[in-house]
């Protein structure tokens, strides 16, 4: 049985340990508070790529989160966008000209969380193309 000093030794490392591992937890990013479901071919894969990369490129000049890694069912039918961030509403103000203008969100639907809460509409389009420079500092 452990005396009282090493008892006390023992559970201050415990209590620093889950305290380590709550602030750790807390740091991660909240799930995905925008979901973008859009249909696509193989030979899409390119353009979803530069779109990525803009909304990327957006994202983070806003300070609005991340984009998470993208879901491409294989069969070339099934997309989705996971976008990750405190504030769906934000995130969604940055991104939507960029998505609005895409020619492969035509159809669209997007799922925004807050919470427990979701809203989840059809893309409105523009048709307006947006160019984003991201060589631009």
């Amino acid at each position: 049985m452990p005396t009282g000093k090493n008892f006390i030794a023992s559970l201050s490392i415990a209590l620093a340990t889950v305290g380590t591992a709550s602030a750790q937890q807390a740091a991660r990013p909240p799930g995905p508070v925008i979901t973008v479901h859009f249909d696509y071919y193989p030979q899409d894969r390119p353009r979803i790529g530069a779109l990525e990369h803009q909304l990327r490129h957006v994202i983070r000049r806003a300070g609005v989160g991340e984009l998470g890694d993208s879901e491409l069912h294989a069969d070339g039918n099934d997309g989705y966008l996971y976008m990750y961030g405190p504030d769906a509403d934000r995130l969604y103000a940055v991104t939507s000209p960029i998505l609005q203008s895409s020619r492969l969100m035509k159809d669209a639907e997007v799922t925004k969380r807050y919470g427990s809460h979701t809203e989840t509409f059809a893309l409105p389009r523009n048709h307006t193309r947006v160019v984003i420079n991201p060589m631009e500092p």
